[in-house]
């Protein structure tokens, strides 16, 4: 098995669990905010890494799921819009576009 069989989303599962809050990802070249990145628990029992904590990057300044939503909650089950694995050196790396709740 390579490296590059686990680059599909799809193996994650659905089930994510956002985990304290965020933290800010600077431009190398501007210094300047240019994403957020999160800690993510995978919570789907089907995957083959459930339970495994994955660090994902928002690359949105205004996430629907807010700062402030994290602060009050220690861990949140989120959705990772158009969520991305890529790998780079060996290791993998994630993104999405967005971190939504969870609807009941």
């Amino acid at each position: 098995m390579k490296l590059n069989d686990f680059l599909k989303p799809e193996l994650l599962g659905n089930n994510f669990l956002a985990v304290k809050g965020y933290t800010e990802v600077l431009d190398r070249e501007t210094q300047k905010l240019s994403a957020f990145r999160l800690n993510v628990s995978i919570q789907d029992e089907d995957s083959d890494f459930f339970m495994e904590m994955i660090q994902v990057k928002v690359n949105n300044l205004s996430p629907t799921v807010s700062f402030q939503d994290l602060k009050n909650n220690k861990t949140m089950p989120v959705v990772l819009e158009n969520i991305q694995v890529g790998q780079y050196n060996g290791a993998l790396w994630f993104n999405c576009t967005n971190v939504l709740p969870v609807s009941k």
